[in-house]
């Protein structure tokens, strides 16, 4: 606390280097593989965060209770303020503006310092000697890791980290003896009950701890669902990532998902868009799925410290672009509604360094200001800028496959046949009904998705006898793909999705589909032929969120994007699709696209009634560089004779 009883927000002490260089925040499965010292301290350490009184200012408890429910002042901020309606506190709500990526990171940096703390006492309380000294010294550099949902998961290991399924976990306790606790990634039990302290709804009392896809009788957390929900739509979210990285250079555009009608059509995705989707695909209709109660979960925590992670990598690609001022759509406890919300607008809750005032957007534009780094931006290491954003570009590449080409050759290095992907089933069991799924095995998430239309139409595969790349070509387009790029040049292919946010007074995610699929809503998740999504993390009238009750009133409209480049490759080596050129792509996605909406209860929507949605198709064209990057022209070309007369879809009235 500082001397005027304001927390201050310092993230983890730190004294960079002579180079500059200070700790890096690791990738979950890279920390618990690599590092397991710091693996076992943060498990230990976030386990006792998690047992602190819920009373206590940085108990884990309060600190998650920020993001939303019970909606509750944290450290005074907001308590006496006169913008309260008569429902009393608003909460801190940026989502859908330009504060949105800026806000999270001193949240992070709380979480991180709490934990930090944390860490420290449980590496203190190891029996004397070697082994306290060796936890002491990896204590010293912890920082808070993040999950990397994006990249391809190592070889053999599920898309969701089994040191988050998993109810249990094998740690070497503070007694110096290897056991298996509880564990703290895996729920957050709430202490005391909910009930007894009347702070969430009754939607969310009935749960002692948090959950993931609960079944809808006995409430219980159904984690071994995600991995393959998370695999089954791999491609689209690696190529969204991708493109976000490398096309995107407006801050506004990249950072946060509001739309209006100036939007350009190359920018209906956004980080906030992508975020969106993870706390669609690992919630299931538990906390996660609602921002309401979401920083509860522990996953919450590893998620955003990775939607952090993408802002730091592009910021340090673009470093001379930020936000512009915007409008404040409604009054808080620092500004008016209307009042331009900017680069210097107050980061509330958060006091700065000094406990005298709230940090800014502007001093926290630089990704290390709380004393941590990524693997991706050790900056410290280039002798110069270029250099450094040439490895940046680099590494998005390799990470997210945005080289289509050379990404599908590497995902069928170890594909087994089709008809081995054709026998792979998942069960889904819930409300004690069985429905066998067709959907690839969780143990083939890295690949699965590159023979996506020969498994759903194998008789037609086997007629147009579909070409295979072999996995060792090499070069920026491989020889075998080279006549779908000629000169270096193809085109790129996205879906682009924008509605009322708030207009079903609840969430709901629309799902795009190429080829046929079964009409049963609980099995879109799995379909071979679902290739993307954008979710829409809508509230009620109920809330007690002032922000989302002014944008309900004001109609807010976001957007999102799925890819479709990579999903048409696989079509064309299936033999379905000649080329990737307008003249072939536009009447085979008049014929194979398809869009559904189903709410976050499994429910399809009729898409017709979800308000202000709009379902287009763009284009544009990239090219390949000799080093196998991508260079994105910028230009996007709308084709709404795919969309036109399809419910939803936009029409060519609507170029007018």
């Amino acid at each position: 606390m500082s001397g005027n009883d304001n927390f201050a927000i310092t993230g983890v002490p730190t004294t960079a280097g002579p180079d500059g260089s200070v700790p890096l925040r690791r990738e979950l499965r890279d920390l618990q593989k690599n590092y397991p010292d710091q693996f076992n301290l943060y498990i230990l350490g976030l386990k006792n965060l998690e047992s602190v009184d819920e009373a206590q200012l940085t108990s884990y408890y309060q600190i998650a209770g920020i993001h939303g429910l019970p909606f509750k002042p944290w450290n005074g901020v907001g308590s006496n303020t006169d913008w309260q309606d008569t429902d009393g506190f608003g909460g801190y709500c940026t989502h859908s503006s330009i504060l949105f990526t800026t806000w999270h990171r001193p949240y992070m940096a709380l979480y991180e310092q709490s934990l930090y703390i944390s860490v420290q006492q449980v590496a203190r309380q190891f029996p004397e000697g070697s082994v306290r000294d060796k936890y002491v010294a990896a204590a010293q550099d912890f920082r808070a890791p993040y999950f990397d949902w994006a990249s391809q998961p190592p070889a053999g290991s599920p898309a969701f980290p089994t040191a988050l399924s998993s109810a249990t976990i094998q740690v070497v306790d503070v007694d110096g003896k290897t056991k298996a606790i509880n564990n703290p990634l895996y729920q957050f039990t709430f202490h005391p009950l909910n009930p007894s302290r009347g702070d969430f709804t009754a939607q969310w009392n009935r749960y002692p701890t948090t959950v993931r896809y609960p079944n809808r009788t006995t409430g219980k957390s159904q984690d071994s669902r995600i991995a393959p929900i998370l695999a089954n739509e791999l491609a689209s979210l690696r190529s969204n990532v991708g493109l976000l990285l490398l096309s995107y250079h407006n801050f506004d555009a990249f950072s946060f998902n509001r739309w209006d009608p100036n939007t350009n059509p190359g920018e209906y995705g956004s980080l906030e868009d992508v975020h969106n989707e993870i706390h669609d695909r690992t919630g299931g209709g538990g906390h996660m799925s609602s921002l309401e109660v979401s920083a509860f979960d522990p996953l919450f925590w590893l998620h955003h410290f990775n939607v952090d992670r993408l802002w730091a990598i592009w910021q340090d690609l673009n470093p001379d672009s930020f936000m512009s001022p915007k409008p404040a759509p409604y009054s808080t406890f620092s500004f008016e509604g209307g009042e331009s919300q900017d680069k210097d607008s107050a980061l509330t809750p958060f006091w700065d360094k000094s406990g005298t005032k709230f940090w800014t957007s502007d001093q926290i534009k630089d990704g290390t200001i709380f004393g941590s780094a990524y693997p991706e931006t050790q900056k410290w290491k280039y002798n110069s800028t270029e250099e450094y954003q040439a490895a940046l570009r680099q590494n998005v590449t390799a990470l997210y496959g945005t080289n289509v080409f050379t990404n599908f050759v590497a995902n069928i290095a170890n594909q087994p046949p089709p008809t081995q992907l054709l026998a792979a089933t998942v069960e889904k069991k819930e409300d004690n009904k069985e429905a066998a799924v067709k959907a690839p095995a969780p143990a083939l998430a890295a690949t699965q998705l590159a023979v996506r239309s020969i498994s759903a139409k194998p008789e037609h595969a086997e007629a147009q006898k579909p070409l295979v790349p072999k996995a060792t070509e090499e070069g920026p387009i491989p020889a075998s793909l080279a006549h779908l790029a000629p000169g270096n040049k193809y085109t790129e292919w996205i879906v682009n999705v924008r509605a009322e946010k708030h207009g079903l007074g609840q969430s709901f995610r629309l799902l795009v589909f190429l080829g046929a699929f079964n009409p049963d809503p609980e099995s879109w998740d799995l379909e071979f032929n679902c290739v993307g999504r954008v979710s829409v993390l809508g509230r009620n009238h109920e809330t007690k969120c002032s922000k989302c009750r002014v944008d309900t009133a004001n109609g807010l409209m976001v957007s999102g994007t799925v890819p479709l480049t990579s999903a048409l490759l696989q079509d064309i080596v299936a033999g379905q699709v000649p080329s990737l050129k307008p003249e072939d792509v536009v009447p085979y996605l008049r014929e194979n696209l398809a869009w559904k909406v189903s709410l976050f209860s499994g429910e399809e929507k009729n898409v017709l009634d979800v308000p202000g949605l709009e379902v287009s198709v763009a284009s544009t064209e990239v090219t390949i560089g000799e080093d196998g990057l991508p260079n994105y022209s910028g230009q996007y070309q709308v084709h709404p004779e795919v969309t036109q007369g399809k419910p939803a879809g936009h029409g060519r009235v609507d170029d007018a």
